[in-house]
């Protein structure tokens, strides 16, 4: 299973501003427990590990406190036991996904780049 980014509010795009990656990443599919359909748990294999080495479960301290992964199989087996809730899960992700896009998104908020993102926008807007 994927995102899919024919359907704009089902894919991060990088540009995406902190409270749309939030939204979107709120919305995708994660079942508790659920371990071999589960995207978030692919991004943190393919995406966020390969670049940070780690993700970090911040959570409160009644649901076990902040912990982080440096070992993905660890973080895998732990959600699928149901030591990781799929909100906590989701939070972390998108946390990370923020931090990984902040250089883009800023690249994409200031000068030619902004003017071509907009007017890309405004081009699929009116489509």
């Amino acid at each position: 299973m994927k995102m899919s980014k024919s359907k704009p509010d089902t894919c991060i795009f990088i540009h995406d501003s902190e409270e749309e990656i939030k939204r979107k990443i709120n919305k995708s599919f994660c079942m508790e427990k659920e371990i071999e359909y589960n995207p978030l748990l692919d991004w943190v294999k393919k995406l966020i590990f390969p670049i940070e080495g780690r993700l970090k479960i911040s959570r409160p301290v009644k649901f076990g406190g902040d912990t982080s992964y440096n070992d993905y199989k660890k973080l895998e087996k732990d959600f699928g036991e149901g030591n990781i809730h799929p909100i906590d899960l989701k939070n972390s992700v998108a946390e990370s996904l923020i931090e990984i896009l902040k250089p883009a998104r800023e690249h994409f908020s200031k000068g030619n780049a902004k003017k071509m993102l907009d007017e890309l926008e405004e081009l699929i807007a009116t489509e």
